[in-house]
């Protein structure tokens, strides 16, 4: 069709500059292979970006997996430091019911040991009356002595059975002599007392003193405040004394509380202040500001 037009053109007078220039078109099957190409390409994109996102929900779902280890780690560690806090408390408690078993223990042992050399010593007493050692009288008197001084005849008569008649009723002779002519009732006024508050050598003193005093037929006992510290689980027999107790300070009267007890044998009266109740309300017994006016 172009050769024909191109031969025509000159026989019609038209000159060649007008004739159109022949337009090279590619062959098709080029555009079929870039076709295939940049759907191949958008292929590509379509799988990276696939990829991506899957890559992308890995990742997510790693650091979910991560976060809830994470939690259940944390939740298991406070479950196990719960769970060693509460065996710490329940060692703690079970020492204490220990302590205290055992403790219960030593004093029903060192309450029968008393009362048995008490009733060993009667028993001997007796001995002596029927073995005409000493009269009727006599035995009275020594029954007497040993009745009102349970806790001073424990410690000055020990191994009772091991002693001869005569090595006894010389023994018990010295004491009721000392009772008869030496006898005094005294009374130490403090502010410790061992076990029940010790903060320095004076706690001991009195303790140690105190039941000295005793054994030499003595009568003694010890007052002291009632402090918020003391350890009254040292105190026998603890109770309220119901009546009226005043004290005097800072120009007035002031009522109080009087507790009574036993520690180690040894006569122990509490004095709680109704009014000033701060000034031994406290976690130490000296060091404050106002330890003079205490």
């Amino acid at each position: 069709m172009a050769a024909w037009f191109n031969s025509i053109m000159p026989i019609l007078g038209i000159p060649s500059s007008f004739l159109p220039k022949p337009i090279s078109l590619p062959p098709l099957s080029s555009f079929r292979n870039n076709n295939l190409h940049e759907q191949r390409l958008e292929n590509e994109d379509l799988s990276k970006s696939s990829s991506d996102d899957e890559k992308s929900v890995k990742q997510d779902n790693i650091w979910q997996l991560f976060r809830e280890a994470q939690q259940n780690i944390l939740y298991l560690n406070n479950q196990r430091l719960g769970a060693i806090e509460e065996l710490n408390k329940t060692n703690k408690e079970k020492q204490f019911l220990f302590h205290k078993i055992r403790k219960l223990e030593a004093e029903k042992k060192e309450g029968t040991d008393k009362l048995s050399t008490c009733s060993e010593l009667l028993l001997r007493i007796d001995s002596m009356v029927l073995g005409s050692v000493i009269t009727p009288a006599e035995a009275s008197d020594f029954r007497s002595l040993v009745l009102n001084h349970k806790v001073s005849v424990v410690d000055v008569f020990n191994l009772v059975s091991h002693k001869s008649d005569s090595e006894l009723l010389r023994e018990l002779r010295h004491f009721s002599d000392q009772s008869k002519t030496r006898s005094f009732h005294i009374i130490h006024i403090c502010t410790e007392m061992a076990p029940l508050v010790h903060r320095g050598s004076v706690a001991s003193y009195v303790t140690g003193i105190s039941r000295a005093l005793q054994r030499k037929g003595h009568l003694v006992e010890v007052i002291l405040p009632k402090y918020a510290c003391l350890d009254l689980d040292q105190v026998q027999g603890l109770r309220e004394v119901k009546g009226e107790a005043y004290s005097y300070f800072n120009g007035q009267l002031h009522g109080n509380k009087i507790w009574n007890g036993v520690v180690y044998g040894i006569g122990v009266t509490l004095i709680e202040p109704l009014n000033y109740s701060s000034f031994f309300n406290r976690e130490m017994i000296y060091g404050y500001p106002d330890d003079f006016e205490r």
